[in-house]
């Protein structure tokens, strides 16, 4: 408590001597240079045309140059003291101060976030300039600024006594090594933790301190102090390192609170919007960041321009992320509250800085940075109260695993026995469904041997079916309406197989492949066949007066030897092979729409049930000419 008192005492003498070693200066006149081009000649001549005008010296985003001319009143002190002209801008691409030399000229110091740190007329973190006041008289300023990339011109002059402006910067800094050395000491200890316990969420947490730290230490230009400790002669990436800030700040703790407060699962439609928002947000800083990089000179209205959208797009993104933690601590999540109670500080500094922006003032970076600071503490806390809970739950866990082994002793003679009867119903259905993929001899010799013998069938009759036109009239429906369709037909060419003593082989796309005299011999195979054919027809004509979508089908039918037997090892698939099924092929694709075209061999074997009319010989693809036949009709009598 005494260091605490200490602290606060240290803290109440800096800011009294702050207020009392600082001047704000007002009565501002400015003058626009659009071109960017005047010289202090051609300002002066402006001036005694009356072309400056009284204004705000927080001009907001423009790709002009502005000239300011402040008039500083006579201090009382010795002559020949030197104080400190503090612009309160630490992002300016251009910026350089005029003051006269006591011997009616000018003398100036020039400098910008666009030059190495070493460069600037004093080693402080914002836009600094030493002048000397004259005794008894105002001092007249003129001060050229510009921004030229991002960054709006916001100017908060004030004067300065430069002992009083290194106690405010050494406090500054203190304050920002404490906020570093507290977060590297959490981000040391939980990636440990991480590669100890390999926690996805001891991963996230780091990332996400190490992505609010670089934000908060280059956003909007950041804190000098690390321009000045860590790339002093990189002004670039001092330039460009905001935007990274942001585009891993958007990210990292997105992703962190999201996954603790199971926003994703609980807020679905929440969590898509985020994912949109982060997205956008790192296509558009990855955008700024290209060009930026890629092509410095592209022009500032640009620029500025992927600025204004990236901050519409960054704006939304912890507003609702908060709204969706309130919702779900509300709802009783332990975790919400903590993720509520840490977040909280450092949201409503984030909406006072951008206030702070949209009236023009430089934003209270402090506010951010000890908002972020007890964030990261209570985030820390939220941790490792998950872990106790975790520990907590393991413990529970254990004790239900006992209870229910015990439990599960006295159920498992039980469940033996009930699973032996359900294994003797899956035999059951195991063998009703091999019938039904393979024919039933078949069937049995697979599940009595684990094979089946392939058969050579020397007499046998071999079905196709094809659609004429289907890949055009396939092309006109939905593929789920195709599908419907072909299985409404094959379903009923399935009956008609089991009515007309066929065995169906198998489909092939819109095909149909059928057979008869085999496994199990018989004598009427053709006319089996032939039977099917017909009547697959008349199914088709019958079909085609009720429905919308009107099929062709042809239908080929070939008798011969054939080889048949059971492929593969798993997923049995029944087919033959043979001269005999290609040229079945060949019957079906030279055949005519609605007809049973067949071979003369197969003619002759069902002459005497069906009357068939000779079309002559036709060509068939790999096979020579062919004579073929279309069945007519069943002869009467039979």
């Amino acid at each position: 408590m005494a260091w605490l008192s200490r602290t606060l005492l240290a803290l109440c003498m800096w800011a009294v001597a702050a207020w009392a070693g600082a001047q704000h200066v007002s009565g501002v006149m400015l003058l626009e240079d659009p071109s960017g081009t005047m010289t202090l000649p051609q300002v002066l001549d402006a001036e005694r045309a009356g072309r400056f005008r009284a204004g705000d010296t927080n001009v907001g985003m423009t790709t002009s140059a502005f000239w300011m001319r402040f008039t500083i009143p006579p201090y009382p002190h010795a002559p020949g003291a030197a104080f400190w002209f503090d612009t309160g801008n630490r992002t300016l691409q251009e910026i350089a101060l005029y003051q006269p030399d006591g011997h009616g000229g000018w003398r100036h110091a020039a400098t910008g976030s666009t030059q190495p740190f070493a460069q600037r007329p004093l080693p402080t973190d914002q836009f600094v300039f030493p002048i000397t006041l004259q005794q008894g008289a105002d001092t007249v300023l003129y001060l050229r600024v510009r921004s030229t990339a991002y960054m709006g011109i916001i100017v908060q002059p004030r004067i300065w006594q430069p002992q009083a402006y290194m106690e405010h910067m050494e406090w500054e800094r203190t304050g920002w090594h404490i906020y570093l050395g507290m977060a590297a000491s959490l981000a040391g200890f939980y990636l440990m933790l991480w590669l100890y316990l390999r926690e996805i969420d001891h991963l996230l947490y780091v990332l996400s301190l190490a992505s609010i730290v670089f934000a908060t230490c280059s956003a909007l230009g950041g804190y000098g102090a690390a321009y000045a400790l860590y790339w002093p002669d990189a002004p670039r990436f001092e330039q460009s390192a905001w935007v990274g800030a942001i585009l891993a700040a958007g990210l990292f703790p997105v992703l962190f609170i999201t996954r603790l407060a199971d926003l994703w699962r609980r807020l679905p439609r929440l969590n898509l919007t985020l994912r949109w928002l982060v997205i956008l947000n790192t296509v558009v800083a990855s955008a700024i960041l290209l060009v930026f990089w890629l092509h410095p000179g592209t022009s500032a209205a640009l620029q500025q321009q992927l600025f204004i959208v990236g901050w519409l797009v960054w704006q939304p993104i912890f507003p609702l992320v908060l709204s969706g933690v309130v919702y779900v601590a509300w709802r009783g999540d332990r975790m919400a509250r903590f993720i509520l109670v840490a977040y909280l500080p450092a949201v409503m500094a984030s909406a006072w800085t951008s206030v702070e922006n949209l009236r023009g003032m430089p934003p209270t970076l402090s506010l951010l940075m000890w908002g972020a600071a007890f964030e990261l503490l209570v985030m820390a806390l939220a941790l490792a109260d998950r872990f106790h809970c975790e520990r907590l739950d393991t413990f529970a866990a254990r004790q239900a695993m006992l209870n229910n082994l015990r439990q599960s002793e006295q159920e498992l003679e039980r469940k033996v026995m009930q699973r032996t009867l359900e294994l003797n119903a899956e035999q059951k259905r195991t063998k009703e469904l091999l019938y039904n993929i393979l024919p039933v001899e078949l069937a049995d010799e697979l599940s009595a041997t684990g094979r089946a013998q392939p058969a050579r069938h020397e007499s046998a009759t071999v079905l196709f079916t094809d659609f004429a036109g289907f890949t055009a009239l396939a092309s006109t429906m939905p593929a789920d309406r195709m599908i419907a369709e072909l299985n409404d037909i094959f379903a009923a060419f399935d009956d008609i197989a089991d009515e007309c003593g066929i065995e169906k082989i198998k489909t092939i796309g819109d095909a149909y492949m059928a057979a008869a005299g085999l496994p199990k011999p018989c004598a009427d195979h053709a006319q089996r066949c032939v039977r099917a054919g017909m009547k697959m027809i008349a199914y088709v004509e019958q079909r085609n007066h009720s429905h919308a979508f009107k099929w062709t089908l042809r239908v080929g039918i070939h008798s011969g030897p054939v080889v048949a037997g059971v492929v593969g090892k798993r997923k049995y698939a029944f087919d033959i092979w043979g001269d005999t099924v290609n040229i079945a092929s060949r019957m079906e694709s030279a055949g005519a729409g609605m007809k049973v075209n067949v071979s003369a061999y197969t003619s002759d074997l069902a002459g005497d049930a069906f009357q068939c009319e000779y079309r002559g010989k036709v060509a068939a693809k790999g096979k020579g000419d062919i004579d073929m036949y279309f069945v007519v009709g069943e002869r009467t009598g039979t």
